[in-house]
């Protein structure tokens, strides 16, 4: 059939490479030969006038046909084959994912397909009636036999592909209900995950308040209440990491990342941990210290926070405080100073103003409140020596702690004013002072020393 001389010819082996775009040329199953063949055989049913011949010229287009349509089954076959090789993994997400794209490549393939053969069908009709296609349009081929055996070979390749893509999209499908059936499973898991460590709190919780809490002597009660708590939550970590590690191997790349990302939004919590670890050699239980604005005695030491009891001190303003527990973050030993009133002893320095009325009696006083004084402190001052001794044992000296001293002045009114300093125990300081007060004042008394102020 003649065509127009202004239709422009597109080389059959360009077309075939545009044809067969699922692979390298070199892969594709209509080779020359067999697309020659096939393009030969329907150029002799066109020719043919006898109509015994034609039912054997069909019988050799179908071989054909089937000898390429196997060829195609064999290429889908080895590239489906090498997909699912590489997606050999445990992970069924890296699986899914593969699969899909297997789909999704097949249905490329099959729209590619489609619309070549649109064309085709279209060329087709310009073939039929003897039009000539528009004036610049390329022409996909030279021969109507051509045309015939490329829309043959293009309508078999969309019958495989769409048989590949069901087979396919079958076992995608398989693959989803898989993956539902899994993260049901996790679900499940965590709630069970959850479950232990619930039970786990609150067993810890229980056998602590309702049998620990019984046990009498104070430091034995806190120790086995403390050693049980951590017992219960390391054995309860332990068992959990070495279970999802057993359990899921590759997680260890999600935690290295999870943790970097971590490691900035808790930077409180790393914080608060190295300060607990600080605070080891440096704080004990039932020490009393300052930080910040609250001073106190300690009553627990935690990961994240340090608990101390509010002590009453001199000049303070909110006296609700006193005996009321606050809960410091360990993060502010790092930044904040720490005043331990136990760190070279366990003993504070004490004062008393005493004023008597006669200067001449100042002897007989000073006497007195001398043999007052060695009666109660002179054992704080030798405990708080050896304290000192052994707590500033390394740093580069060692001072001196004071015993009891007594300061002599006189007023404006010639009343004698003694200034008694003495040690007493850390939190003890106002009942010592007040045993020294009437001690003094009884032996005051009996001696006949005036403390009436002069008018």
């Amino acid at each position: 059939m003649m065509r127009s001389s202004s239709l422009r010819v597109l080389p059959a082996a360009v077309f075939l490479s545009l044809l067969l775009s699922a692979g390298p040329l070199h892969a594709q199953t209509e080779t020359s030969t067999e697309y020659l063949r096939l393009s030969w055989r329907y150029d002799q049913l066109l020719k043919t006038k006898n109509p015994q011949s034609i039912a054997s010229i069909q019988k050799g287009i179908d071989a054909e046909r089937s000898t390429i349509r196997s060829e195609i089954e064999k290429e889908m076959g080895s590239l489906i084959k090498t997909e699912e090789q590489s997606s050999e993994a445990t992970d069924l997400v890296r699986v899914l994912d593969q699969q899909r794209s297997v789909v999704s490549s097949l249905n490329e393939r099959i729209d590619a397909a489609k619309a070549d053969l649109s064309l085709l069908e279209k060329e087709e009709g310009y073939y039929k009636t003897g039009e000539a296609p528009p004036e610049g349009q390329i022409a996909l081929t030279k021969t109507y036999p051509e045309l015939l055996a490329k829309k043959a070979v293009l309508e078999d390749r969309i019958d495989v592909l769409q048989a590949f893509q069901a087979t396919q999209e079958d076992r995608l499908n398989k693959l989803k209900s898989e993956q539902q059936v899994r993260s049901l499973g996790t679900f499940f898991g965590i709630l069970t995950y959850i479950g232990i460590f619930l039970a786990a709190f609150w067993g810890e919780g229980f056998v602590r308040n309702r049998l620990l809490t019984h046990i009498r002597p104070r430091r034995l009660r806190y120790a086995i209440t403390k050693t049980f708590s951590l017992i219960v939550y390391v054995t309860l970590a332990f068992w959990f990491i070495q279970k999802v590690f057993s359990e899921h191997p590759g997680i260890l790349t999600v935690i290295a990342l999870i943790g970097a990302a971590l490691v900035v939004v808790m930077q409180d919590l790393i914080k608060g941990t190295i300060g607990w670890l600080g605070l080891k050699n440096t704080l004990s239980l039932g020490q009393r210290i300052t930080v910040g604005p609250f001073t106190g005695d300690v009553v627990d030491t935690g990961i994240l926070y340090t608990t101390i009891v509010v002590s009453r001190t001199t000049g303070m303003d909110e006296v609700g405080q006193v005996g009321k527990l606050v809960r410091i973050p360990n993060e502010k030993f790092l930044s904040q100073p720490l005043v331990n009133y136990h760190s070279t002893s366990d003993f504070e320095n004490a004062e008393l103003s005493i004023r008597i009325a006669r200067s001449d009696q100042w002897e007989q006083a000073n006497r007195i409140i001398e043999e007052v004084l060695h009666h109660f402190t002179d054992g704080f001052s030798k405990q708080a020596q050896r304290q000192t001794d052994h707590r500033m044992r390394g740093f580069y000296f060692s001072h001196v702690s004071p015993s009891w001293r007594i300061y002599l002045s006189l007023t404006p009114d010639r009343e004698v004013e003694f200034a008694v300093c003495f040690p007493a125990p850390i939190g003890q300081r106002r009942a010592v002072a007040t045993q020294i007060t009437k001690e003094i004042m009884k032996q005051f008394a009996e001696a006949g020393i005036d403390m009436t102020p002069r008018d």
